[in-house]
């Protein structure tokens, strides 16, 4: 076990930010690709992005050689339409594709599931780039690379969950070093709500308008 998935497994969320964020420079979301506010993106009004969506692009650094960003959006069941990526059935698609900007090349990219709900890793060549030596799941999402050079940039990058989202933090490796991309979406507590479920919500707001009316 390495010195960061020791860290890892021994910290708490709010310690873990806290390190990080006093460890690296931490970027700002900037402008990439196709994943970036993504028209089809999960959106309950509590993601970073327009409206409430959960589609951005978060920039990560050392403040040194590793740097870049990651695009991403969460996509509720049914609704991800990219090839080569099959969803399970039911449950929210965390996707991801990561781009390398500094002089180090990245050999990883890691993102927290602290529900333990993740499944079916993988990745998809809709979106074009460098495909992963490997992927694993434990207490992360990981995608090895055999190395992103400056300008280069990964696949789609996805995995299963049938949790919510919720914002934390993912970690970018050049075998040497690492930088937190905060944020970063990750399956949190709740559950996706069922087709029953939103339903009796529908059910419940348009009475509540009607009592209004």
């Amino acid at each position: 076990m390495g010195p960061i998935t020791g860290f890892l497994r021994a910290a708490r969320p709010g310690a873990l930010v806290f390190f990080l964020i006093g460890a690296v420079s931490v970027g700002s979301s900037a402008s990439a690709g196709v994943l970036n506010g993504h028209a089809s993106a999960f959106n309950d009004g509590n993601g970073p992005g327009v409206g409430g969506a959960w589609t951005s692009t978060t920039a990560f650094t050392n403040g040194s050689d590793l740097s870049g960003t990651v695009d991403w959006a969460v996509f509720a069941p049914g609704a991800f339409s990219f090839a080569g990526y099959s969803p399970t059935a039911g449950e929210m698609t965390y996707a991801f594709q990561i781009f390398s900007t500094g002089a180090d090349a990245i050999s990883s990219l890691s993102i927290n599931d602290t529900s333990g709900t993740a499944n079916n890793i993988g990745s998809f060549s809709d979106l074009a780039g460098e495909v992963p030596t490997s992927a694993a799941l434990g207490i992360q999402a990981v995608w090895n690379f055999a190395g992103l050079n400056a300008g280069e940039n990964s696949n789609g990058l996805a995995f299963s969950s049938i949790r919510l989202p919720v914002e934390l933090f993912g970690l970018v490796v050049n075998g040497g070093s690492f930088a937190a991309a905060i944020p970063l979406p990750v399956p949190g507590p709740v559950d996706f709500p069922e087709p029953a479920s939103l339903a009796l919500l529908a059910a419940g707001s348009l009475l509540t308008l009607r009592r209004r009316a």
